[in-house]
């Protein structure tokens, strides 16, 4: 890709032609740090609450989850797709799961008022089939699940979504990002990394502009 875009994905541009079939210059997006390994992520809410967010623990999130996470290499932002009405209506689907799909479906919830929950700590139902699950698939990344009925949908802006609850995000995806190194190009929409391509459409916001206000 051209350095323009490279820098836009929050990569590095390198010197050399990159392997592989289309002769585009290299672009490092950054490895991440793949840690911690196969364990769970017992320290969610205490890296939320050093961020200063206001932090509501769920009965039981410490052992909650389908089995261990094998790394942190990605961040999923989601939105619930939920009720218009209250502050975070979908706690008891992401944490127990629908007919079709077994909780937990996110490590985190967020509400409209920007209080973050922490819900389990180990693998979750929440990216389904991605463009690599190496990187964020299920066991690989950490999903959150943002308060949110995601109408209309939209890819410009967050005009859609209280600014308290939107700086909230930028502020707990920060903290998440400084805590197990992940880099800025690896925090996708489900959108992004959901395929085939059109499979989901959350958030509704602009990916663009909250990577951005990430850096």
């Amino acid at each position: 890709m051209d350095v323009k875009t490279c820098s836009a994905k929050g990569g590095k541009s390198q010197p050399g032609i990159c392997s592989g079939p289309s002769n585009v210059q290299c672009c490092k997006l950054g490895s991440g740090k793949p840690k911690p390994v196969n364990t769970m992520l017992t320290n969610l809410a205490d890296i939320l609450r050093r961020a200063g967010l206001r932090v509501i623990e769920q009965p039981g999130w410490k052992t909650r989850g389908h089995g261990k996470m094998a790394s942190v290499k990605s961040i999923l932002i989601h939105h619930t797709a939920g009720p218009s009405k209250g502050e975070y209506p979908s706690l008891g689907v992401v944490r127990d799961g629908r007919k079709d799909l077994p909780g937990p479906l996110a490590q985190l919830g967020l509400g409209r008022s920007g209080t973050w929950y922490v819900i389990a700590a180990g693998r979750c139902y929440h990216a389904g089939k991605t463009i690599n699950d190496s990187i964020f698939g299920n066991s690989n990344s950490i999903g959150i699940e943002a308060e949110g009925t995601g109408t209309p949908p939209d890819n410009t802006g967050h005009r859609y979504w209280p600014p308290v609850q939107w700086k909230s995000y930028v502020r707990g995806v920060k903290a998440l990002q400084a805590a197990y190194g992940v880099p800025t190009a690896r925090v996708l929409g489900h959108k992004e990394a959901a395929v085939p391509k059109g499979r989901k459409v959350d958030p509704n916001f602009s990916m663009t502009e909250f990577r951005a206000a990430l850096r």
